[in-house]
């Protein structure tokens, strides 16, 4: 078995979907009104008379066919109003109905127009949605410095795959300048926060000794940490790392066992 590190790049996956906004996390002013909302024609009323997160709360009933007839395209109004009305949810629903084409037809503008709005409210999801966009060059012109600075944004507000994301831009030095320190500081945010990629790609830093001194015990203690939670690049580290006798003492049976575990966990190379 060869020694090789594998380090997973750019997550496009975060946040792609509704963030649900519980009765309890409405406006403070909305509070009073939304506690006596027990139905459906409750939320309605409530929409009505502008308490914007009852709006939102149905336009997830509609969206995800909760207590009604399953409609995107209602859905999308109730978004629609309470981003209008300035409540960064509402905004940031409709714009995933606009990235995903659901309800609507499908806008990449629209929905960095509208994740924008929601960013802009404070609504760190969005941030981390929008940053994908720009980093991509959908809906937006491509632009990696402005997609570093919304990931960071949003890695602040512990949004764990922005701190990802924000490390693989510093280890690639993609559209921003490369700095290892950067990556290796902004994967350990990412690990902290339970998102074991992280821990695995600040794993193999420490393995190699990249923007953090070389520490091959600590690389071992990451890769277990990712592996634990079912990360296939962390159990095959962790397999070379036991292989090979890396800072530590060489245990063929261990080697053995995480190879196996990467290898039901989908990493092909382990299966060799």
């Amino acid at each position: 078995m060869t020694e090789n590190l594998p380090m997973r790049r750019m997550n496009d996956w975060f946040c792609r979907t509704l963030a649900a906004v519980a009765i309890a996390t409405l406006l403070p002013g909305d509070l009073a009104l939304a506690a006596a909302a027990n139905s459906v024609s409750d939320l309605k009323d409530l929409c009505n008379r502008g308490t914007f997160g009852a709006c939102v709360n149905l336009g997830i009933y509609y969206d995800t066919g909760q207590q009604v007839e399953q409609d995107s395209v209602k859905a999308s109004t109730f978004y629609l109003k309470a981003c209008n009305g300035k409540f960064a949810p509402g905004c940031h629903n409709l714009a995933v109905l606009y990235d995903n084409g659901r309800g609507v037809a499908q806008d990449k503008a629209k929905a960095a127009e509208f994740y924008g709005k929601a960013c802009d409210g404070g609504h760190l999801a969005a941030c981390a949605n929008l940053a994908i966009l720009n980093s991509n060059g959908e809906g937006v012109a491509k632009d990696k410095a402005k997609a570093a600075a919304l990931f960071e944004k949003a890695c602040d507000g512990q949004i764990a795959t922005s701190c990802f994301n924000l490390g693989s831009l510093y280890m690639t030095g993609d559209g921003i300048a490369k700095d290892m320190a950067k990556s290796a500081t902004f994967y350990g945010k990412a690990c902290d926060a339970g998102y074991m990629q992280g821990c695995a790609n600040l794993g193999v830093l420490n393995d190699n000794g990249e923007g953090v001194p070389q520490d091959k015990t600590r690389a071992a203690e990451l890769y277990g940490k990712a592996c634990d939670a079912g990360n296939k690049e962390g159990c095959f580290n962790l397999a070379v790392y036991y292989a090979n006798g890396k800072g530590g003492a060489q245990d063929k049976g261990k080697a053995k066992e995480f190879y196996a575990k990467a290898c039901t966990l989908g990493y092909q190379p382990a299966c060799k």
